[in-house]
């Protein structure tokens, strides 16, 4: 597996800033892969420390059989866990769950480990973790912290400085986006006349009054403007909406059901089978829209999810954030055949966009590097915690740097922003037919390639031996980021390398007699090409047909 440049870069990070303070936080957005950044860091670190142990901590059984499977296929390295009635301490390393160790007398059978990583980091300034954290560091005072959080910023203002003494790597959402790999969204700030009671509000525990917020917006006229709206802008997209309580979402969902639209509830009181159940429903598209009470924040990965609404006022960014990135992923054709996703609409009713920004004026053109000999980190002057110096926030105490600008240069379209895969992919692309339509890149383990038809691009990849599979349908960007993804996942680094080494070297007879056996150049052979060109085009050649059929023979598609 082929890290891609940012996570290189966090890993690099993480193991210089743990290596320097013995700690280090990254932020990444929803989508980053956080997880395989995790199992980049522990595998690299495990492999020189040969009889070390590490312990990746998480609130969720379910974040636990994730991280377990994907951890343990990028390091290849034994696991095991400890929750409930488990209490394995043999893995190279081991999956914790915070409840469990939370236990003392769990937490007297604790082995010692070198390296602790805590997932949804924002969560460690909790009595329940620094628990853990103070009797990890009694049996190991050496040992390294790793955090990892999409928003480490915490609703109720406690401090994580006990646990981090600075930010190794922040990634930006805009970037993902920019590259093809979260999908951009399209916002709407839409007033239903409310809006000076919504700015009335006051706070509580660490956000705004939500009862009060309640009686502002839950009335039948307001619910039936929310459907009307929604009907305007994205009916035929599966949405989820963030309500003021669980009788706002309730009422919300009744309504949509009057306009005949398939609509439920769902709540955190709803026994977890339940709840398993109704969105498994939703991602079948049995049920169109969701309502809920930030219940669908962390953990919950829906790639259908074409529309947020937010029906709710929003104190803090992070919230914002984590609501909107609901509706960022990308869809995968294969598992959801006929969805095509390009965009991600933002129905704001209740004013969060204007308070925060819009994600879209989050994001500039202008880069952050340092000065040539200029150190790469920053001071807070509030709290003193070290920050990479393009942060513009202090995601420790909410600091907020100001920029000396001559022109602040703000995206209104994501477009605007879109990088060259081309140049940043380990794999050569080989233009096909010479006008950009159709883009193959090979390895040893299989190929990838992306090609338009007149309206949407699709990326197909083929594993060697297996059949060709749908990747994504979007833009270019997408689409190309989704075949780079594939290829970087099926090949390494090693084999990359020696395939863009074929560039140089010309085709050989036997592949120009496979190629003018498949129809190749009806008018002659082109004796110009490469080797690595010569194997693109038989893969092409060969795999024509059931190209096609896949890029064109598609039912009619459906929007998110």
């Amino acid at each position: 597996m082929i890290p891609r440049d940012y996570q290189r870069a966090a890993v690099d990070a993480a193991r210089d800033r743990t290596a320097a303070h013995g700690n280090t936080m990254l932020v990444l957005p929803t989508g980053a892969g956080k997880t395989a950044i995790a199992g980049f860091y522990i595998g690299e670190e495990l492999e020189q420390r040969k009889h070390d142990r590490v312990l990746v901590l998480q609130h969720t059984d379910e974040l636990i059989d994730q991280n377990r499977s994907a951890i343990g296929t990028v390091t290849g390295m034994p696991t095991s866990v400890v929750k409930a009635e488990q209490d394995d301490w043999d893995g190279r390393i081991v999956f914790g769950s915070v409840q469990t160790l939370a236990r003392a007398n769990r937490r007297e059978r604790m082995a010692p480990v070198s390296h602790l990583v805590i997932d949804e980091c924002h969560r460690s300034a909790a009595q329940s973790y620094q628990s853990i954290i103070d009797e990890a560091r009694a049996l190991n005072p050496e040992i390294k912290l790793l955090g990892l959080s999409a928003t480490p910023g915490r609703g109720d203002g406690r401090s994580l400085r006990r646990t981090f003494s600075n930010v190794g790597y922040h990634l930006k959402i805009g970037t993902l986006i920019s590259r093809g790999l979260l999908v951009p969204p399209r916002t709407y700030t839409i007033d239903l006349g409310v809006e000076d009671e919504l700015a009335g509000l006051g706070a509580t525990a660490g956000d705004f009054d939500m009862r009060a917020a309640d009686k502002v917006l839950n009335r039948s006229v307001l619910n039936e403007a929310v459907v009307e709206h929604w009907q305007a802008k994205a009916a035929d997209r599966r949405t989820i909406f963030f309500c003021a309580t669980v009788d706002h979402a309730d009422a919300v969902a009744e309504a949509f059901r009057t306009a005949g639209v398939t609509a439920e509830t769902i709540s955190g009181e709803m026994p977890s089978r339940t709840r398993v159940d109704l969105i498994a429903r939703f991602d079948r598209g049995e049920v169109q829209v969701l309502t809920n009470c930030m219940v669908l924040t962390e953990g919950f990965d829906s790639q259908p999810v074409g529309c947020i609404g937010i029906l709710r006022p929003m104190l803090h960014k992070g919230t914002f954030i984590q609501a909107v990135g609901r509706g960022l992923r990308r869809v995968d054709p294969a598992r959801f055949p006929g969805i095509v996703k390009t965009d991600c609409v933002v129905l704001d009713f209740a004013g969060a966009a204007l308070r925060h920004g819009s994600l879209e004026q989050e994001i500039t053109l202008d880069e952050d590097d340092p000065e040539p000999g200029q150190a790469p980190w920053k001071l807070c002057p509030t709290c003193g915690a070290e920050l990479p110096l393009g942060a513009s926030v202090c995601d420790f105490c909410g600091h907020v740097f100001t920029r000396e600008r001559a022109e602040a240069r703000l995206l209104t379209a994501f477009d605007m922003m879109e990088i060259d895969l081309l140049e940043r992919s380990p794999f050569a692309w080989c233009d096909l037919h010479g006008d950009g339509q159709a883009m193959m890149a090979s390895g040893f383990n299989g190929w990838a390639g992306v090609f338009h038809d007149g309206a949407l691009w699709h990326a197909l990849g083929q594993p060697k031996g297996r059949a060709i599979r749908p990747l994504a349908i979007g833009t270019r960007v997408q689409a190309l980021a989704a075949a780079d993804d594939f290829l970087r996942a099926t090949e390494t680094g090693t084999a990359s390398i020696k395939s863009r080494r074929w560039l140089n070297d010309p085709a050989t007879m036997k592949q120009m007699d496979l190629l003018q056996r498949a129809g190749h150049e009806a008018n002659g052979l082109d004796f110009s090409l490469s080797k690595y060109a010569a194997n693109c085009h038989l893969n092409f050649r060969w795999n024509r047909g059931a190209i096609t059929a896949a890029v064109l023979g598609r039912a009619e598609r459906s929007a998110a």
